[in-house]
């Protein structure tokens, strides 16, 4: 008996596109036929080459935040791609990881009625999860949600690409104490800043990694002292995250939750301007862990930093990665999910 197409949109950021490919790979070694969606030239289409699948372009845009001009080109970039889609979903299912460029994808199921399924990472769901989750056969969750979702919701977890569980017994100890730094897609300035003066009051057995993003690399480099490592970006984090003994890290649900699977000891720092302030939430459902903790920027200075840089430097490591609070086989269960909806 053929499968039912199996049609994924993880257009956006690394928090909407990684945990789509390894769900997507996870469809195909169970034979399902599957399509990834992407832009042309954009990340997430480098991301599904690079794990080989088989892709479909659309064009959307972002919609929140901008001007009426771009507003209007957004909606018409909806409606073209919901055009294209048009004949590739007459017999699917849908599963779209959140975000503008699930929208086109979730419209074409509705209007073809056929089943759609949504992933939503974040404690605090994303907009086009709270439109749409009434509508879908399942919603999964990354981390519970603080608000009350319509429709049929179950805790999944988030999908973590196979280099990070395979990382985590890989702890490197170099015998220098190391501080890693990580901003992320969201908020990697203000971080920059705050470990750059970090470095002047840091002990001599201590050093740091800044991982700046390629837009602040110049001047981070040109500041930093001789014990002081940055790196603009890098397309396999888990090696440099390996090296640290402590993170300190917006709370990105995505990114979060691959440090906890790797049993990092973290200072989270939530971006403040995030949407809804989900990077808050997330960071407070983090702290169910040990060796985890959180600061709010406004309440962030150097010596309250280091302060709680050296309590964690000092507890022991973390021996399970958290049972309940994240799990490394998300995509199985999703796989799993999926499949029973739609016998």
């Amino acid at each position: 008996m053929q499968k039912i197409l199996i049609i994924i949109a993880g257009i956006g950021t690394g928090g909407h596109y990684f945990p789509a490919v390894v769900v997507a790979k996870e469809f195909m070694e169970n034979n399902y036929p599957t399509i990834f969606l992407a832009r042309k030239g954009y990340p997430e289409e480098r991301v599904a080459q690079r794990y080989n699948l088989k892709l479909f372009y659309i064009s959307p845009r972002p919609y929140y935040g901008k001007s009426i001009v771009n507003k209007l080109w957004a909606i018409e970039r909806v409606f073209e791609s919901v055009l294209r889609l048009h004949s590739l979903t007459k017999k699917c299912a849908g599963i779209s990881f959140g975000g503008f460029g699930s929208l086109p994808l979730i419209v074409s199921c509705m209007i073809n009625n056929q089943p759609f399924f949504l992933f939503e990472p974040n404690t605090i769901p994303g907009r086009t999860t709270r439109m749409f989750s009434r509508f879908a056969r399942k919603i999964f969750l990354g981390l519970p949600s603080v608000m009350n979702l319509c429709g049929n919701s179950v805790i999944s977890g988030i999908p973590v690409r196979e280099e990070f569980k395979q990382a985590k017994e890989k702890t490197v100890h170099t015998g220098t104490k190391t501080v890693l730094f990580m901003g992320g897609s969201q908020g990697a300035r203000r971080l920059n800043e705050i470990a750059l003066r970090f470095q002047r009051i840091l002990p001599e057995n201590y050093k740091i990694i800044i991982i700046s993003g390629q837009r602040d690399f110049e001047w981070v480099n040109e500041a930093k002292d001789f014990r002081t490592e940055v790196i603009s970006f890098t397309t396999e984090p888990w090696e440099i995250i390996s090296q640290a003994d402590v993170v300190v890290s917006r709370a990105g649900a995505l990114s979060g939750y691959e440090l906890l699977l790797m049993k990092k000891k973290v200072i989270f720092i939530p971006f403040p301007y995030a949407i809804d302030n989900h990077q808050f939430y997330n960071a407070q459902y983090f702290c169910r862990m040990p060796n985890i903790r959180m600061i709010e920027e406004k309440d962030l200075n150097e010596e309250k930093l280091l302060k709680m840089v050296q309590e964690l430097m000092n507890l022991p490591e973390i021996e399970k990665e958290g049972g309940l609070i994240v799990r490394n086989d998300a995509e199985k269960i999703i796989v799993e999910y999926v499949r029973r909806e739609l016998r």
